[in-house]
């Protein structure tokens, strides 16, 4: 009995391990996803309401507990502050919310380029690096969720698998 609550033990934290791995995998293209959405937003509010820049971040920012909220609400509050420079605020809140996150340096290079030249430009320039950005990370998307289709289901497998030929060993 003990050898089997201990076989179950091994195959089940096992298999969890697999799942945490292939959540991760899984994880990247909603947090694409979310981006995409909030540059959208960010392009309305720039485009027709003429908003300014800091409330303009803070409107785009989506869900509140999103990397995507918590990368537009952070740039927000610093150029709403003062304290630095838009591009410096918004490269600033890159770099605070990239280490929580499931993106990858591609995805982190293209939203640090959008950052260099936010207020820095005309309205139209604006929109013409938002658009760009947006598309970027749409195609970094749709190849995050090939792969994380494949690489998920191999993780959450694999986990199990090892668990199992584990319990196999020790019994």
């Amino acid at each position: 009995m003990v050898k089997f609550l201990g076989a179950v033990l091994v195959v089940g934290s096992s298999g969890v391990i697999g799942m945490v791995v292939a959540w991760g995998y899984s994880e990247r293209p909603r947090q694409l996803s979310e981006l995409v959405s909030g540059f959208t937003l960010l392009e309305t509010e720039i485009s027709y309401a003429k908003t300014p820049l800091s409330e303009a971040l803070m409107r785009a920012r989506g869900q509140k507990g999103s990397v995507a909220g918590r990368i537009f609400e952070t740039a927000s509050h610093m150029i709403a502050s003062g304290d630095q420079s838009p591009g410096q605020a918004w490269e600033t809140a890159v770099r605070c919310a990239y280490s929580v996150s499931a993106l990858t340096s591609e995805d982190r290079d293209a939203l640090l380029a959008f950052g260099a030249n936010l207020g820095s430009c005309s309205s139209t320039n604006q929109l013409r690096h938002i658009a760009l950005v947006r598309e970027r990370l749409r195609a970094n998307e749709m190849k995050a969720r090939d792969k994380a289709s494949e690489t998920a289901r191999m993780w959450r497998y694999l986990g199990l698998t090892v668990g199992a030929m584990i319990a196999l060993m020790l019994y």
